[in-house]
């Protein structure tokens, strides 16, 4: 082919739409997430003792810092969309930071004096997985939302496109079930609801390697 035969070809293609702002997406996005966690908090519902939780700054700053957590991995699950991140790549990166703070916050009160308005129940392994089992029967259809949305853009970090649509989901399995469980125990929550978060990111990750990649 001749380089003018080449010039007239290219010219005569359509052009590929442009992918639409973040902003675009974010609101769409955010309406249905909303919703869902509020239609999974109706059926779960939520736990008796609950403003006197709220009383209580470090279940007050639990749930802050989870609500942290989905908002910020689903702006960063939208932003990965850009090869370019939308020229904010330091949002990337707000994700891991609140996760780790989660983290330490419930290993640090390990330390503290136990609180009297904590529910503590005993330990029952067979009660406890039935937890990680709800986080992840949660976290199953917004991820699969989340994953399907990337699809449309031109990502160039699939693993962190991935741990960010599981984290996003799994954010909203925690939370509601957060609300909805009257079980304070710190072991309960490190052991069946955060260390299985980590891991579905970090499956999230490799499942967003084999789907967004080019």
């Amino acid at each position: 082919m001749s380089i003018s035969d080449l010039i007239t070809s290219l010219s005569q293609e359509s052009p590929r739409p442009s992918l639409k702002p973040p902003g675009y997406f974010a609101a769409r996005l955010g309406t249905v997430l909303a919703a869902y966690g509020i239609g999974i908090q109706f059926f779960l519902q939520l736990r008796t003792d609950l403003l006197v939780q709220f009383s209580r700054p470090m279940f007050t700053l639990e749930i802050l810092l989870l609500i942290l957590l989905t908002v910020f991995s689903a702006t960063a699950a939208l932003l990965v969309m850009y090869p370019d991140v939308y020229q904010k790549p330091r949002l990337l990166k707000a994700p891991y930071i609140v996760f780790v703070a989660l983290g330490a916050f419930m290993l640090g009160q390990l330390l503290l004096p136990h609180d009297t308005r904590m529910v503590i129940l005993p330990l029952d392994d067979g009660q406890a997985m039935e937890c990680t089992i709800c986080i992840a029967s949660v976290a199953l259809l917004p991820s699969a939302l989340i994953l399907a949305l990337q699809l449309k853009g031109a990502s160039i970090h699939p693993w962190r496109a991935g741990s960010f649509a599981i984290l996003t989901a799994t954010g909203i399995g925690c939370l509601t079930l957060r609300l909805s469980e009257a079980n304070d125990s710190l072991l309960h929550l490190v052991v069946w609801h955060y260390i299985p978060t980590l891991f579905f990111a970090a499956l999230g990750a490799f499942i967003g390697r084999l789907v967004l990649r080019w």
